[in-house]
Order: structure tokens, then C-alpha cells, then sequence
């Protein structure tokens, strides 16, 4: 089929508490799970979907608050809706790739679920429980989006996010590919929606005491222009899980996959022919 998408098969899958979410799923072999960051929704992965899905099982969707996916009141666990929709697809392990926050929760499924996770691909990965200081400036910039969503100064909030997250604290807009950063925006607008009550179980939850005990391989990719503590996070999860490797992309901020596509496919796809090999290896676009 060369390059072409093959048939998706969907899902609506129920979750805890009255929630739904629509499950993507294609391609065949082993399944690998596409969990997006909190800066984006499941298209920042639409690059690595194309091409994955001729080797792997590949399977994504919006995490409840982003893209199409609602909200609901009551209490929940992102952790606890990847191990029910892994249920629900009869998926009894997978490789986890998750970035930024759906790299926290890949981390807890991991080490919460150790028999359902055999590989994890952490891009500019949030830690459960970590946390490393940023310098004044950067700080700053954290402290006015905080306002900004705290005043629903929406715009206000985007802009500031697209600066911290999109172009990195110590880069200019200016400076950046503009068809890069125009999808970016598109993803960033469809990152967050109203709360409606729910409340995740898992903000308090902490995974520093256990990270030496995950002992699956590990494939750590951060952009050298992203946040600080997200750099400092990397190197922290390469110096704490013993089968790890840790790549970095220069000239990327928060989302190499999408800015530096090429150099985080061949990385991805060295990674997995080492580790998780394919009965046919996806071409690369």
C-alpha cells in the first residue's frame, strides 16, 4: 500500500464516571499507543500515524479536555483511561509514546501496570512528581499564563503558551518555520476544554521513588530549545531508568515530532527496529 493510510478502525469507548472517548485505531502488528501532550490533541501525531501504522498496531485519541474529547464532572485518572481502552481493544501490552503530559501518564501506566507496557517512548516528558527550577524570565512567563487562564484572557493565555511551548523561551516567532508554527497554533487552540467538574486523581501522584524499578527500554527525546526543567527532566529520567536512552533535537522546542519531523522519525524508527521490531518495517516518509 506503500505510503498510503490503511482502513482506520473506531471505537467509542466508555470510560470512569459517564465519560466517552473515540479511539482510533490502525495498522497491524505491535501496539503502540500515541498519547498527546497537554500543549495539542491526538493530530500532533498525525506525521508518525501515517507511517507507523505499516509496521504497528497504532491507536491514539483525545485525552478528556482536548480536541473532541469532553469533559465530564467527577473524579477520574488518565492513567485508568489507557488501561481501559487497552481493555476495550483487547490489547494486553504495548509501547506507550507519549509527550509531555501524556509522557507523565505513559510513566505511571508503566509503573502502576508493569505487565501492560513494554516499551515507553518519552518525547519532552513531563515526571509525575518532579520538579526543577527555571530561570526568572522563563518563570515569568509561567507565572502571566497562570493569570492569563486565571482572568479567561484566552488569547492573552495562547499567545504567552505559544511563546513558552511552540517557539521556546529563547527563541523569536520570527525565526521559526511558519508552516511548523501555524500547525502548531491549530493544535494549541484544541489543547484545552472547560473542566465541568472533573477532577484527575492523578495531580498528586508521585513517581520518583519507583522510576529505577521500570526497566523496559526507554527512549528519551527532548528539543534543546524547549523549556529548561522540561531539558532537566530528560536528563533526570536518563540518569534514573537503567534501560534508557536519551537523544536530544536541536533547534525544537516542545514538539520536535512536529518541528523537526525527519530527525525524530529516523530516531524513532532506529529506536523501535532495535527494540520492538516490526514483522515489516513502516517505510519512512
Amino acid at each position: 500500500m506503500g505510503r498510503e493510510e490503511m482502513a482506520m478502525r473506531t471505537y467509542r469507548v466508555s470510560l470512569e464516571g459517564n465519560a466517552t472517548v473515540e479511539v482510533e485505531d490502525a495498522g497491524q502488528g505491535p501496539a503502540l499507543l500515541m498519547l498527546h501532550a497537554g500543549v495539542a490533541d491526538r493530530h500532533m501525531w498525525d506525521r508518525q500515524w501515517q507511517w507507523l501504522q505499516h509496521g504497528y498496531r497504532v491507536v491514539r485519541w483525545d485525552w478528556r479536555g482536548f480536541g473532541d474529547t469532553a469533559h465530564v464532572p467527577g473524579s477520574f485518572s488518565y492513567a485508568d483511561d489507557v488501561i481501559t481502552i487497552m481493555d476495550r481493544l483487547e490489547i494486553s501490552s504495548a509501547i506507550l509514546m507519549g509527550c509531555s503530559f501524556g509522557g507523565g501518564v505513559a510513566i505511571q501506566v508503566a509503573i502502576q501496570h508493569p505487565d501492560r507496557v513494554n516499551r515507553l517512548a518519552l518525547v519532552g516528558s513531563g515526571i509525575p512528581g518532579y520538579t526543577a527550577s527555571n530561570p526568572p524570565e522563563v518563570e515569568a512567563l509561567l507565572t502571566e499564563v497562570d493569570q492569563a487562564i486565571n482572568t479567561n484572557d484566552t488569547a492573552r493565555a495562547l499567545d504567552l503558551m505559544e511563546q513558552l511551548w511552540l517557539v521556546g523561551p529563547a527563541r523569536h516567532a520570527l525565526d521559526i518555520d511558519p508552516h511548523y508554527l501555524s500547525r502548531a497554533r491549530e493544535l494549541l487552540a484544541r489543547a484545552d476544554r472547560p473542566d465541568h467538574g472533573a477532577v484527575s486523581r492523578g495531580a498528586q501522584w508521585s513517581a520518583l521513588d519507583t522510576l529505577p524499578e521500570l526497566t523496559v527500554p526507554t527512549l528519551i527525546i527532548v528539543g534543546d530549545q524547549d523549556v529548561p526543567d522540561v531539558i532537566s527532566a530528560a536528563q533526570y529520567l536518563k540518569d534514573h531508568l537503567p534501560s534508557s536512552r536519551l537523544e536530544i533535537i536541536e533547534n525544537a522546542a516542545h514538539l520536535p515530532n512536529l518541528e523537526r519531523p525527519r530527525h525524530f522519525d529516523a530516531l524513532l524508527s532506529e529506536w523501535l527496529a532495535d527494540t520492538a521490531p516490526p514483522a515489516v518495517a513502516p517505510e519512512l516518509i
